[in-house]
């Protein structure tokens, strides 16, 4: 809780004015700048979070959400090996800018439904807003493999990276494992950073931040998997 400074009203820690007298409690902060929230989430997440948090205009989450789709879709793509169906590797492509976009916006709007949800299980007020621009900005690292890594994959195996006969380890097995590594860092650093945007929204111990964490996700995926397994029947 904020306690206010001139009538010591108990008000939630992302307020901007008592709720009691309508004193300042902290700065407002209109917009957000792309890049500058982008290296700060690298580097000071805590506060950057904070700002995100109380941020009247949540800026470029539906882009960077279309952006992370993109990445998601490729993932997808690499756990069903679409390679052994798709003709070319500009299908693939031309599927991911297709499917992606909406893929992600779809995918982290639910993420933000979730936490807000199991936010209030433990009753603590959290915005759909608020949560949805939390979860966008936690999976800037995974927005950066995109440029970092993905070339570096389709430049190397093009279409194989997608297939399992021939398996891309077969081919090049000392890039493919380094790529993996790679990926499942991003992939890390990405987690830690939405269980650090949760603990800022709901300010809350760290043991009912993981649960939400684990559990948001955790639902998330079993909602991809299903999805999946309908889709394509040999995963199951």
């Amino acid at each position: 809780m904020l306690d206010c400074p001139v009538c010591h009203y108990q008000n939630h820690h992302l307020a901007i004015n008592c709720s009691s007298c309508g004193s300042f409690l902290q700065a407002r902060v209109e917009n957000l700048d792309l890049f500058a929230t982008a290296w700060n989430i690298l580097e000071r997440p805590r506060k950057t979070f904070h700002t995100i948090a109380i941020a009247k205009h949540k800026n470029y989450v539906v882009p960077l959400s279309m952006l992370s789709g993109v990445a998601i879709i490729y993932s997808i793509f690499w756990i069903t090996k679409a390679g052994d169906h798709a003709e070319s590797l500009l299908n693939i492509l031309t599927a991911s800018v297709a499917v992606g976009p909406p893929l992600g916006i779809f995918t982290l709007f639910t993420l933000g439904v979730l936490i807000a949800s199991l936010g209030k299980i433990v009753r603590s007020k959290v915005r759909l807003r608020d949560a949805f621009a939390i979860a966008v900005y936690a999976l800037i690292p995974i927005d950066l493999s995109i440029f970092l890594i993905l070339p570096i994959k389709l430049l190397s195996f093009g279409q194989y990276y997608f297939t399992s006969n021939p398996s891309p380890y077969l081919l090049k097995p000392n890039i493919y494992v380094v790529l993996l590594i790679l990926d499942g860092t991003f992939t890390l650093w990405s987690m830690v950073l939405l269980f650090l945007g949760i603990q800022k929204l709901l300010d809350r111990a760290w043991i009912t931040i993981l649960a939400i964490g684990l559990g948001a996700c955790g639902i998330l995926v079993g909602m991809i998997v299903t999805v999946l397994r309908l889709l394509f029947p040999s995963l199951a």
